[in-house]
């Protein structure tokens, strides 16, 4: 069986990223997917030189495992998170090459877009993480799936099962064939520029 991590990309305490991680999580994986919430990871800033915590070596360990992975984002100033380009700094090729991820953008009004773009252009090169060509933009974040049976929620509840359903079958697909994928990279641990 597939196992499944959920990145919270938020460092903010109690954020509606963490709580919509939960919520992908519950709605469809049925609670056996592994979260990592940035805010409570509390990873250094990497500089190239520091050795790794037991936090950062922590997650590592939790990435490694993952045969498919899910990213929720929230877009701050239209950007992603200053953490989770940490987190790409501290994990690389071992951690994610050829395992495919699902990126869910968060929006407290109508944004999220720039998340997207900004994610599939920079973070996929020396990680060679496998960006499914879906994605889901979660708006009006702090009102999505509270129980006030608005017709947007419905929407999204379905477009979050289709766009996970599309990450198991890649997960599926891809899992059986990562050690051959990942061969080379001993040779060529970093992507070309």
């Amino acid at each position: 069986m597939s196992q499944y991590v959920i990145v919270s990309a938020s460092h903010r305490s109690g954020s509606e990223s963490l709580r919509l991680s939960e919520e992908l999580n519950q709605r469809y994986f049925g609670g056996t997917a592994d979260v990592i919430d940035l805010f409570s990871a509390d990873l250094p800033v990497w500089n190239g030189e520091r050795a790794p915590t037991a936090a950062v070596t922590s997650v590592q360990e939790t990435l490694e495992k993952a045969d498919g992975l899910v990213f929720v984002v929230p877009e701050w100033h239209g950007m992603a998170p200053a953490g989770l380009k940490n987190l790409f700094l501290w994990c690389n090729h071992p951690h994610f090459a050829h395992k495919p991820a699902l990126l869910v953008a968060v929006s407290a009004s109508v944004g999220g877009a720039f998340v997207v773009a900004e994610l599939r252009g920079s973070s996929y090169k020396n990680s060679r993480l496998l960006w499914l060509p879906e994605h889901l933009i979660l708006r009006d974040a702090s009102q999505l799936w509270q129980g006030k049976g608005r017709e947007s929620d419905e929407y999204l509840d379905k477009r979050a099962k289709y766009a996970v359903d599309q990450l198991k079958i890649y997960t599926e697909a891809l899992a059986p064939q990562r050690a051959a994928l990942t061969s080379g990279l001993s040779d060529f641990p970093n992507g070309m520029s």
